[in-house]
């Protein structure tokens, strides 16, 4: 079974798309979000802009935020990229180099800046909060550092430049709704965009580098992994009290996908449902 994985991952139909002129636009996209954090920090500190966007956020339901920010979730990150991991198996090699700086990124500044979430500071009852009250470690945002890197390394999937911003516009929503449910702050936001794009973009550059070296265990093993990911997040709900139906469903889907796809290639054995 190894070897035909080994073959699968070195044929034509596993082939990991080719280095495009979009990567070195992650660094820039990168860099503007930096700069944009910076200002907003200098101009009235962490609160900048939070009232503005929180005022902004009201145009769509609670609801509907709760969902869009639970898609920066770690865990529905990994489980989602399931759906990604057959038609680009190398996508879980340069998830899992994404991750690792990514975590260094975020662990490394959140205790070292300790600076307090708006549930931390602001009275009760002044901000919308939506879900989970958090007070503490603030700076990045690891769910808009999330979405931002798993976009960088989805725009790697296609040469369509419209589809690459859309993806990233998607990222964008993550994003604010991450200052839209009251526990983030812009400034936090931006600097997580900043921290996803240098990660998908370091992430990217490692995997080209690496990609010969990816073989039938490694890709097994990522696999069991992002599985675990999906059996890990039934029931989950991220905080979020509407969100447990969605996550029941995308992990029941991930996982029946996956085992439709290792059944097909013969990675795993077939199961007949139905006998004559």
């Amino acid at each position: 079974m190894i070897k035909r994985i080994d073959n699968f991952l070195t044929s034509d139909q596993a082939r990991w798309p080719k280095r495009q002129p979009f990567d070195e636009q992650l660094l820039k996209i990168a860099l503007i979000a930096l700069i944009m954090g910076t200002l907003l920090l200098m101009i009235d500190g962490l609160s900048t802009g939070f009232d503005f966007v929180q005022m902004l956020s009201l145009m769509l339901p609670p609801i509907l935020w709760e969902h869009i920010t639970f898609m920066g979730d770690t865990l529905v990150v990994l489980t989602l990229a399931l759906l990604f991991a057959f038609r680009y198996p190398h996508l879980l090699l340069a998830l899992l180099l994404t991750a690792i700086i990514g975590t260094l990124i975020t662990h490394g500044i959140k205790p070292w800046l300790a600076t307090p979430r708006p549930p931390g500071i602001l009275e009760p009852g002044t901000f919308q909060l939506i879900g989970s009250s958090i007070s503490k470690k603030s700076m990045p945002s690891g769910h808009t550092l999330t979405a931002f890197a798993a976009a960088g390394l989805l725009t790697r999937l296609t040469a369509d430049r419209a589809l690459q911003y859309l993806i990233l516009i998607a990222a964008c929503f993550v994003g604010w709704s991450r200052v839209a449910v009251g526990v983030h702050w812009p400034a936090d936001v931006l600097m997580g965009a900043a921290g996803g794009l240098i990660s998908a973009w370091a992430g990217l550059k490692l995997c080209d580098r690496w990609q010969h070296r990816f073989r039938g265990w490694g890709y097994l093993t990522l696999l069991g992994i992002h599985g675990l990911c999906a059996i890990a997040l039934l029931g989950y709900n991220g905080g979020m009290p509407h969100t447990g139906l969605f996550s029941l469903l995308t992990a029941l889907i991930c996982l029946g996908f996956s085992f439709y796809q290792l059944n097909l290639r013969g990675f795993a054995p077939k199961i007949h449902l139905f006998r004559r």
